[in-house]
């Protein structure tokens, strides 16, 4: 089995990124890949810091559309809601700065890691999902945008600064760029040793089984330990901090 690995390790024992103002800008698309001496898959692992086991048991991905985003400090365990509004969704950390950007409608928005009102940086149609920011190269992120033309989307570097869209083209033809796409739409990742996975959960209730999914942080030798505890309501959409030390998911709103 090939197992690709470019993240530096981060230990569960401690379990314990700067934005441009908002403005108006066109988006402008290329299909060039930013680096044409690696492969699809490994320049991405390597943006994204991550590692891929091709052919590995994909986690149940949760329903969760939209929701709260929510941050857990992985030193103390402790967790807090960062929004008041459930509208949020695919939140990722920037590398170098305190704040996380996610999408809000079409909307891509800013947040304080440490707190505050979500601002609009500007309005993106057709981003499905937010994957990641680059460790070194923190004004870009990997993001996948909806594809009228296939099942799979299109993979898409987003320059913050400029709003510009890069298309990273891959193989449609190919099952093994298909099946890494197929793990980017997922919301399990591994850095390092270590596995952020979104879970199935279960309990009996008076009006019969309870299903929502919970976030889970996991390394070898050590059980996977639930930093959401949702209990009953459904979260995800989990992204690490570069350092390893927040982690933030999305938790849905009752009754939206």
């Amino acid at each position: 089995m090939r197992r690709y690995l470019y993240a530096p390790i981060f230990s569960l024992l401690l379990l314990s990124p700067m934005l441009p103002q908002a403005g108006k800008a066109d988006h402008k698309s290329t299909n060039s890949p930013p680096q044409k001496s690696k492969s699809f898959i490994d320049w991405v692992l390597d943006f994204l810091s991550i590692s891929y086991t091709p052919g590995a048991l994909k986690a149940p991905v949760s329903d969760l559309a939209n929701g709260q985003i929510w941050i857990v400090d992985m030193k103390s365990g402790s967790a807090h809601p960062l929004t008041l509004s459930g509208s949020f969704r695919s939140p990722v950390f920037l590398a170098g700065s305190g704040n996380i950007l996610a999408l809000r409608g079409n909307d891509v928005v800013r947040i304080p890691s440490a707190g505050g009102d979500a601002t609009k940086l500007f309005s993106a149609d057709g981003i499905q999902k937010l994957v990641g920011t680059g460790s070194h190269d923190p004004g870009k992120v990997l993001v996948l945008l909806r594809n009228e033309a296939s099942s799979h989307p299109k993979v898409a570097l987003l320059t913050v600064e400029t709003r510009a869209i890069t298309n990273l083209p891959y193989d449609e033809n190919s099952s093994v760029d298909l099946q890494f796409v197929e793990e980017l739409e997922g919301w399990s990742h591994t850095y390092g040793e270590s596995r952020v996975s979104v879970k199935r959960q279960t309990k009996e209730a008076l009006a019969g089984t309870v299903v929502w999914s919970d976030v889970f942080v996991s390394a070898p030798g050590r059980a996977a330990l639930n930093v959401s505890r949702c209990d009953g309501i459904n979260c995800g959409q989990p992204s690490l901090s570069p350092d390893g030390t927040l982690l933030v998911y999305v938790k849905e709103t009752p009754g939206i």
